[in-house]
């Protein structure tokens, strides 16, 4: 990569963190006077280095939010290192000894740590300023190089929080039409859920629909439920016996390197016929309810994704969906808020529309995912239309 290009990718990522003329921030402003209070320093920085341009994203002894050309500042060099720079006496390093900071306002002494993001780029500094000369220990390159860390950490946090939304708005996908069947959906999603939902028609004609969740802490649910739920939509058009050992053997790594597993429902509806076939790994939260009220809970004794032993095969079940019958699939956010799988049965068995599950259960659950697949009441060939309702817990 070329100097031009590094600094073009510099910026993009600057720009991503979204912070540049927000003005002062207390997680920003409690790092950099930490660093002035460690040192004994006049002035601290947080500088974010941009399209040539220096911000002081956060300062002690100086203006907030004020820029300064890229070539009139000590940090520019230092955010092409990647470890501290130090200048002890900046008169006496040729570098540095034009620069207005030296010559106008007094600058001495400079020390300043790279601050990079998780794939390296370097994206400003955190530094410090006397006007006298000073030297620095290896102690103290060692406190500055654990302040920088923390920065990076606060800077890394913008980018992630912003990615874990975009994946938890991206694991919500678009209504479908089911011949003859009505599907409803109620999703809560939140930044550390880490809910699988997934509906779709395959090539063939039938819908799919998966819902399961990933156990993991913080945003790393989110993201391995994203990545579950691809690995899932990647054998849409896989008989589904072949598609669940692809399915574990593309997850089963990623799963064991977070320490967690995921628990799934999958199920496969022929819209002409009502013949449902499924497999549940260690999901449990599944169940058919009856237009003559029975009801049952499709329960299964596999274990779920990244416990099965390897070599023991999934026990796949079926059924027949009549008129009137429901398929009711939720995740445990769903649970948190109704009490158990079998206080959902007893709701679906006294609401007489999916429609009207939707709603009691939006009232009642503040995050998870609810998946209502009904069979129309007239011949089984409905009107074809799908209603997908998709609700954050502020909705309406």
């Amino acid at each position: 990569m070329t100097h031009l290009d590094a600094a073009a990718h510099r910026t993009a990522v600057v720009e991503a963190l979204g912070v540049l003329g927000s003005g002062p921030e207390e997680r920003f402003d409690r790092i950099t006077r930490m660093t002035q209070e460690a040192f004994g320093v006049p002035l601290t920085f947080l500088n974010l280095v941009h399209d040539d341009l220096v911000t002081a994203q956060s300062t002690q002894g100086w203006r907030q939010g004020g820029s300064a050309p890229a070539e009139q500042v000590f940090c520019s060099t230092t955010v092409l290192t990647d470890e501290p720079m130090v200048v002890p006496d900046a008169t006496l390093d040729p570098r540095f000894a034009h620069l207005a900071a030296v010559t106008e306002q007094g600058v001495r002494f400079y020390a300043g740590a790279p601050l990079a993001m998780l794939d390296g780029t370097r994206v400003g500094t955190l530094c410090i300023m006397d006007a006298k000369p000073r030297e620095l220990t290896a102690a103290d390159l060692d406190l500055l190089r654990d302040l920088a860390r923390w920065a990076e950490r606060e800077l890394g946090h913008t980018i992630e929080d912003d990615r874990v939304r975009r994946v938890v708005a991206g694991l919500v996908p678009e209504p479908v039409d089911v011949p003859g069947h009505t599907l409803q959906v109620l999703t809560l999603p939140r930044a550390d859920s880490g809910d699988v939902a997934d509906w779709r028609i395959a090539g063939d004609g039938r819908l799919h629909v998966t819902v399961g969740s990933v156990p993991a802490v913080g945003s790393a649910s989110a993201i391995l439920a994203a990545a579950v739920r691809a690995a899932v939509i990647a054998r849409t058009d896989v008989p589904m016996d072949e598609a669940v050992v692809g399915l574990e053997a593309q997850i089963t790594a990623d799963l064991s390197a977070a320490d967690t597993v995921a628990s799934l429902f999958h199920l496969r509806l022929d819209p002409g016929t009502g013949h449902v076939v499924h497999w549940d790994a260690g999901h449990g939260l599944a169940a058919v309810v009856r237009a003559d009220g029975g009801a049952e809970v499709l329960r299964s004794s596999d274990l779920p994704l990244g416990l099965q032993p390897t070599g023991t095969p999934r026990t796949p079940g079926a059924l027949e969906l009549g008129a009137g019958d429901r398929i009711v699939l939720c995740t445990d956010g769903v649970l948190a808020g109704v009490g158990d799988v079998d206080a959902l049965v007893e709701l679906a068995r006294t609401t007489p529309d999916a429609t009207g599950l939707v709603e009691r259960v939006r009232a009642l659950a503040s995050g998870g995912t609810l998946v209502v697949l009904s069979a129309d009441r007239d011949t089984g060939r409905g009107t074809g239309r799908g209603a997908g309702l998709s609700a954050s817990p502020a909705s309406p």
